[in-house]
């Protein structure tokens, strides 16, 4: 389990990691986190699973991932198919406001959490069906 409570936001030019945007406490999840940088004044926040997922599940778990519980929060969002793991692009816009982006950050990943938690209840559900 992780220890680490910081996410740190990088800007991205021409695929390079430059400066420093900030570093933001995240309440829980950040295992989930693949990667997150700005590009272009946009935040990208990529979120994954905690393991490897089996073949079976690797469908089932995009198919039953509720996008638009995302989307209500004004949050947009990119299944990313070819990585080994499910994988989801957030995206929303970087504020120079710290507090606006943490609770931003905060918002998607506790949201992806929770769904990635209750999608692996169910499949666990159907496999001791």
């Amino acid at each position: 389990m992780l220890d680490a409570k910081g996410l740190v936001l990088m800007q991205k030019e021409n695929g390079i990691l430059t400066d420093e945007l900030g570093s933001y406490e995240i309440e829980s999840g950040l295992e989930l986190v693949y990667k997150a940088y700005v590009e272009q004044n946009t935040v990208k926040l990529f979120l994954t699973t905690d393991r490897d997922v089996e073949d079976d599940e690797y469908n089932e778990i995009y198919e039953n991932y509720n996008i638009e519980g995302l989307e209500r929060n004004r949050f947009k969002v990119e299944e990313i198919e070819e990585e080994y793991n499910p994988v989801w692009c957030i995206k929303f816009k970087f504020e120079e406001e710290h507090s606006i982006v943490e609770d931003k950050l905060n918002l998607a990943i506790g949201y992806h959490e929770n769904e990635i938690n209750r999608i692996y209840e169910e499949i666990k559900n159907k496999k001791e069906l």
